[in-house]
């Protein structure tokens, strides 16, 4: 095939793959530094989780602001001051020796890094796609998935051939060497380049031309409806189990004789069955709803949760993975599915910052609550229990969630 005739959105969707493995790279591979950082550096595992909880409060903050400037100014710029933030707080955080210093380094820089890389990435691909936009969200959300089966074995190698501090600094320069150059190719939406979304046929040159891009309502506007704290509460209980899971599985698994390598590749085999959630739900949600698609992957979720709680043989880890693989990964392409559909396509970017930013108060509480229930108890179970049962009310609000019509906000509408 001629490239010539391949659109422009397909080229977003294969750059915004190799920015979010980078993206992939920082979230996934926190759980396997925590463990060698804690031992080496004689510090309880609550207290350095708690700067993942920085991070990800940082990370909804600049959400909202990189959303908005994304939106008025267009992506590239904001993503490749994303990337570059993020590389250096890898750089950074090889030369920690207290607390405080990861609070800083790993907490705000990364938390402004990722949500720069992140938000303007996710936000820009419905705007390119009127058909296929399911399964082009599938595929770059398949992106962070990728790189968490990367993450956790390339960084327990670089860890076990040397030491933490090693590992930073090459991860650090993979991210800034990789994701620089792919940033470049970023473009806001097709109108501002004369073109029409994959799936419309016309061509057009104007920057005016009409289009489902014009649709929707701001984000004071979606604040002042019910559907969008509903969904901000359906992400606080997801993104709580999710971080659980991401930061504590590698530990709780050595913790009770699995040898380290086999617990890393466990966390990479989450992410990568997490890549066929990404792009199959992407053919699930265009056929049967983003929202009833939502609520499966969530009660998904809840059942893989219930089963971690009686996991204790390798192969029962390995069933974990694959069922909260999928549901991670389903449910992570369908957030931004979700918001388009209930919020429109106008102010995506910053709706969507605003509703990550609700959606985080849930990993910013989970992984210093699970590491202090550790600290405490010295187990992991009652801290899975809590997660659980905040999984289960994340599928209870989903199925609220079913009754709400896109755009209005109303109930029944």
């Amino acid at each position: 095939m001629n490239l010539r005739q391949i659109h422009y959105g397909w080229v977003i969707v294969a750059v915004s793959i190799g920015i979010l493995v980078t993206y992939g790279l920082s979230l996934y591979s926190f759980g396997v530094f925590l463990k060698p950082i804690t031992t080496d550096l004689n510090w309880d595992r609550g207290a350095l989780s708690g700067a993942l909880s920085v991070t990800i409060l940082v990370s909804g903050a600049a959400g909202i602001v990189c959303g908005r400037l994304s939106d008025r100014y267009g992506p590239r710029p904001i993503v490749t001051i994303g990337v570059i933030l993020t590389g250096i707080s890898f750089l950074l955080t090889s030369q920690i020796s207290a607390l405080w210093h990861v609070y800083l380094t790993w907490g705000i820089l990364m938390g402004i890094g990722t949500a720069f890389s992140l938000i303007p990435v996710m936000s820009i691909i419905p705007r390119w796609f009127v058909k296929r936009r399911g399964m082009a969200m599938g595929l770059v959300m398949a992106g962070s998935a990728l790189g968490g089966v990367i993450a956790p074995l390339l960084t327990q190698g670089l860890i076990s051939a040397r030491d933490w501090r090693f590992a930073y600094v090459i991860l650090g320069v993979i991210i800034i060497v990789l994701a620089v150059p792919l940033a470049q190719f970023i473009k806001h939406s097709p109108q501002r380049v004369g073109l029409k979304p994959y799936g419309e046929d016309e061509i057009t040159d104007d920057n005016k031309s009409p289009s489902s891009a014009a649709e929707g309502i701001s984000l004071i506007q979606a604040t002042r409806t019910s559907r969008f704290w509903l969904f901000g509460l359906i992400q606080i209980g997801f993104f709580f189990a999710m971080v659980v899971v991401m930061v504590h599985i590698v530990p709780h698994a050595t913790d009770i004789g699995i040898s380290k390598g086999i617990a890393a590749g466990i966390l990479s085999f989450v992410s990568g069955i997490g890549i066929i959630g990404r792009l199959g739900i992407g053919f699930v949600a265009d056929r049967i709803g983003s929202r009833l698609s939502l609520a499966l992957c969530l009660g998904l979720m809840t059942v893989a949760l219930i089963w971690l709680l009686f996991a204790t043989e390798i192969w029962m880890f390995y069933v974990f993975a694959v069922l909260f693989g999928l549901a991670n990964g389903g449910f992570m392409t369908l957030l931004t599915l979700v918001t388009a559909e209930l919020f429109g396509l106008v102010s995506l970017g910053v709706v969507l910052g605003g509703l990550t930013f609700v959606g985080l108060i849930g990993e910013v509480i989970g992984a210093p609550l699970s590491g202090s229930i550790f600290d405490i108890t010295g187990s992991y179970r009652i801290a899975f229990l809590i997660t659980v049962g905040i999984s289960a009310v994340a599928v209870i609000l989903s199925l609220v969630l079913l009754r709400y019509k896109g755009k209005t906000g109303m109930l029944g509408e």
